[in-house]
């Protein structure tokens, strides 16, 4: 459907497709749009004051406000690729002129063109009888990356934060990239990418000079009715290619120190996070330490639940947890301080968050697994938790297995 309304000008920048467990979103045309940390002070907060009105705005009208928070915008005012050929807003929302919330059985528009539901409603069109709610994109050419935070360096990385490491800094995110010169089609990406994994949220975003597919497992916030939920994944192996041996991985997971100790470390932060914005009593552990599968890794997995405090906003408590303790390190401020150090370039989108806010309600993923366009250039990156027991070359397996499914489409997988 996507392709279709694209071949048809309908649907021009800035847009989106997101898919969770059931339905999907495609909104476009910007009603209103907040363009935020395009080169202001970095300690400029207006940009939360702004987000929030939008989206109050958005629930005047039974609608969201979607958008991404980049990474950077817990310590810049700008946003840039990592290898600064390119810079973006590192805060972008809007509110749809058009959006089409599509279900199994059923599509409902909301807009001011009632005859585009009747033209996607033609049973002629891909996505809606049996196949992808997103049509199927063209081809990719195979790409290679000239550019990158090598594996070799980060190894060196890894070594020398296992050095910085103490009882006032006991975990740190450090992540590498691959750079193509390469303007893709971000729906064929999407397609022939995100449409293939595991996910809690998929989503297609164009925002002209920057976009990405990203194909997220975790879950940062959904605030719905008052009800906080968070799903924090950390602790990770790498999965064999037998149902019966991933079992055997799995378990091993369960019952290994280091990948316990940076799971339970970081879900004790959050737990700190989030409980000033709850209720009192309110906010517990619902599930620890699943295990989830995405398809070539196993993380451990646990759920928050909550109520969010009548006198706070939804948005103080998804900003509460941003950036993601998950992507940065335990405890979170010096855990940056550190990763700014060994880490010599910036994030941009990876490690920040998507999704929509509308009044009270919101739902935000983080923006890993993902691929991001910057201008005319094409990224991957991924990250990996290291701690004092950290062994570097498996860390640095940790990253590849992440990238590789998207380095198979675009490269066949050659790191």
């Amino acid at each position: 459907m996507v392709r279709w309304l694209q071949e048809r000008q309908i649907l021009n920048p800035p847009y989106y497709l997101h898919i969770t467990q059931g339905c999907a979103e495609i909104g476009w045309q910007a009603s209103k749009k907040i363009t935020c940390l395009a080169g202001e002070s970095v300690n400029s907060q207006s940009w939360i004051c702004k987000l929030k009105e939008i989206g109050d705005q958005a629930a005047l009208h039974n609608t969201k406000a979607f958008g991404y928070i980049g990474f950077d915008a817990c310590d810049s005012g700008q946003g840039f690729a990592p290898d600064r050929s390119a810079s973006f807003p590192l805060v972008q929302f809007f509110i749809p002129e058009h959006r089409l919330v599509i279900h199994s059985q059923n599509i409902e528009y909301q807009g001011n063109n009632p005859d585009i539901l009747a033209a996607v409603l033609d049973p002629s069109i891909p996505g809606l009888n049996g196949g992808s709610t997103a049509a199927v994109g063209g081809d990719l050419k195979a790409v290679f990356a000239d550019v990158e935070f090598s594996e070799q360096a980060f190894i060196e990385a890894v070594k020398a934060a296992k050095n910085c490491l103490s009882e006032d800094i006991t975990k740190v995110v450090l992540s590498r990239y691959l750079g193509f010169n390469y303007d893709a089609d971000l729906l064929t990406l999407f397609s022939q990418y995100c449409l293939k994994q595991k996910f809690t949220d998929a989503i297609l975003m164009d925002f002209k000079s920057v976009g990405a597919a990203i194909a997220s497992p975790e879950l940062l916030i959904r605030v719905e009715q008052g009800m906080i939920t968070a799903n924090p994944l950390a602790g990770t192996r790498v999965l064999a290619n037998h149902p019966e041996e991933n079992y055997r991985i799995a378990r091993e997971l369960l019952r290994d120190r280091k990948e316990l100790a940076e799971h339970t470390l970081a879900l004790v932060q959050i737990i700190g996070e989030l409980h000033p914005y709850c209720e009192a009593e309110t906010l517990v552990v619902s599930r620890l330490l699943d295990t989830v599968e995405q398809n070539q890794i196993v993380h451990l997995s646990s759920f928050l639940k909550g109520q969010l405090r009548a006198d706070h906003h939804c948005l103080d408590a998804a900003l509460a947890l941003f950036p993601s303790t998950m992507v940065s390190g335990v405890p979170k401020t010096q855990a940056i301080e550190l990763l700014r150090q060994i880490e010599p370039f910036p994030r941009g989108l990876f490690g920040g968050i998507v999704g929509w806010i509308s009044g009270q309600d919101c739902r935000f993923a983080l923006t890993i697994r993902g691929l991001y366009k910057y201008g005319a250039r094409l990224f991957v990156q991924a990250g990996a938790g290291v701690m004092a027991e950290s062994d570097p070359a498996q860390e640095a397996e940790e990253i590849r297995m992440k990238m590789s499914a998207m380095l198979e489409i675009l490269s066949g997988g050659v790191t």
